[in-house]
């Protein structure tokens, strides 16, 4: 083995190295802000917890912040957004996109609803998790407006409605504090909870 190719085994085995200690400082915090929440944990805890220093949680992911923003990435970004974004939008009808929709909300609290919480509430104490938030809630924003258009262009919105206004809607019915109150603090569990808010969803969105 030459010297030019041991060095690059040298640096690709560094290199996978160091993303797998980030991601053991993400499962770290992740478990730690949903126990303790954002404000009660600290970096020494969530270095305790993966294993490592807690320099290496400064360098690695940026501290509690620069792990907060990671996992509203992996929240606001996952492919399951892009998954239902592009099934919501190859439905036939107006009903169609927004049953489609409604399960992939529910598909997405399954998979990242922890983190939408620990987001939510640590924007009640911390500038930066508040501005998290905007940019999560104007990327939710966002993708809504490509499936309300798409109602648009088959003519199914209701009239008077803007495109943006039907995203909004949609938005206030099922971002997730409204889905976990619907299914947990009312007790309805998630099936009754997405049947009934799709059902406000399109007596508000689609044409009579």
């Amino acid at each position: 083995m030459s010297e030019q190719t041991e060095q690059a085994t040298t640096r690709n085995r560094r290199d996978e190295y160091a993303e797998m200690t980030r991601r053991g400082v993400v499962a770290a915090a992740r478990k730690l802000f949903a126990d303790h929440g954002y404000e009660r944990t600290t970096v020494a805890m969530i270095a305790c917890e993966a294993r490592v220093s807690p320099a290496t949680v400064y360098a690695q992911c940026g501290g509690k912040e620069g792990l907060l923003g990671t996992l509203m990435d992996m929240w606001t970004t996952s492919p399951t957004v892009g998954r239902i974004i592009g099934d919501a939008e190859r439905g036939r009808t107006g009903r169609d996109k927004l049953r489609i929709l409604a399960e992939g909300y529910v598909a997405h609290a399954a998979e990242a609803g922890d983190i939408m919480r620990i987001v939510e509430r640590a924007a009640a104490s911390s500038p930066q998790a508040q501005e998290f938030m905007r940019i999560a809630d104007g990327r939710h924003t966002e993708a809504l407006e490509i499936i309300t258009q798409g109602i648009a262009d088959i003519g199914e919105l209701a009239d008077g409605l803007s495109v943006t206004d039907a995203a909004r809607i949609i938005f206030f019915h099922f971002r997730n504090p409204q889905l976990v109150l619907a299914s947990e603090t009312f007790g309805w569990g998630i099936d009754r909870a997405q049947r009934w808010l799709l059902e406000r969803v399109e007596s508000a969105v689609l044409e009579p």
